[in-house]
């Protein structure tokens, strides 16, 4: 696992110094409340892996999305809804790890939550969402050791 900051938007461009053996290019969404606290939800049943463990929103680049920030915007949609207030910052990194033979290369947005209500669009793909204080999420077995990582790293470089 390694994070890469970013000061500035990313860009298909910036991804081409990834060239990994079976590449999947994503976008993750680390979202904050006014807290501090940690948006994280508990994948389900039909998730690729790491099924009733917590991690960050995010998902697979798909050849519509004309950037990251709308692929990301995407994402946060069919897996929370639509009726969230979000305020979006530009990427603040890029963040590279192997999972099941695949090495994911995504654009990390940090985004604050301002109020509305979270939906679990995809039951059988995600199961809850929970607001996590910074160490609770940290400390927890029912986090992904890929997220704590990221957690770690964005708080380390974008803090």
């Amino acid at each position: 696992m390694q994070f890469y900051s970013l000061n500035h938007e990313a860009s298909f461009e910036d991804l081409k110094k990834f060239n990994y053996p079976n590449q999947k290019i994503g976008v993750i969404a680390h979202i904050e409340n006014e807290n501090g606290e940690i948006l994280l939800q508990q994948r389900g049943v039909k998730s690729r892996d790491e099924n009733g463990l917590y991690e960050d929103i995010g998902g697979k680049v798909e050849p519509e999305d004309i950037n990251f920030l709308s692929a990301i915007k995407r994402e946060i949609k069919e897996e929370a809804g639509d009726e969230i207030n979000l305020v979006f910052s530009n990427s603040i990194g890029i963040y590279h790890c192997y999972k099941n033979n695949i090495n994911w290369v995504f654009v990390i947005y940090f985004v604050k939550y301002i109020e509305g209500k979270i939906k679990i669009m995809e039951p059988l793909k995600c199961m809850d969402y929970h607001f996590f204080k910074y160490n609770e999420a940290i400390d927890s077995e029912l986090v992904t050791e890929s997220c704590k990582y990221l957690i770690k790293s964005i708080k380390h470089n974008y803090r």
